[in-house]
Formats: C-alpha cells, sequence, structure tokens
C-alpha cells in the first residue's frame, strides 16, 4: 500500500513540475512564424493557380493547354 501511495505522490510532484517548467518556458510561437525567412514569404499567390486551361480532370490531353502536337 505504502508503494502505491508513493507512486501517486511522486507523479503528482511530476506532474506539478512539468506544469511549473512548461508555463515558465519561453512562449511557443508557431512553426510557420518561427521558420520563415524573406525568400520563402509570398505576398498575393493569385487566384488561379493552376493555369487558365484547367478543367480539373485528371487526363493529361484534357488540361494540357499551351502544348502543341508534333
Amino acid at each position: 500500500m505504502g508503494m502505491i501511495l508513493t507512486g501517486i505522490v511522486v507523479s503528482i510532484a511530476i506532474a506539478f513540475g512539468a506544469s511549473y517548467f512548461l508555463l515558465n518556458a519561453q512562449q511557443q510561437q508557431p512553426a510557420w512564424q518561427v521558420y520563415s525567412s524573406e525568400s520563402t514569404r509570398v505576398g498575393d499567390p493569385g487566384h488561379n493557380l493552376v493555369g487558365q486551361n484547367w478543367t480539373g480532370d485528371n487526363s493529361t490531353a484534357v488540361a494540357g493547354g499551351e502544348e502543341t502536337p508534333s
């Protein structure tokens, strides 16, 4: 019985210690903010990113668009 109570007390102490450490640690920031640089930022990506001849079909013959057959 003493081992069970000791285990409960130790787990509560570890939980309080971990919460104290996490609350007082440096505030976390989102990954997009931490790992960003000037060369990877996109201002306005536009409204049509797939091209004007894109139909949504998986067939490459339908969405070929600008290529001319030889």
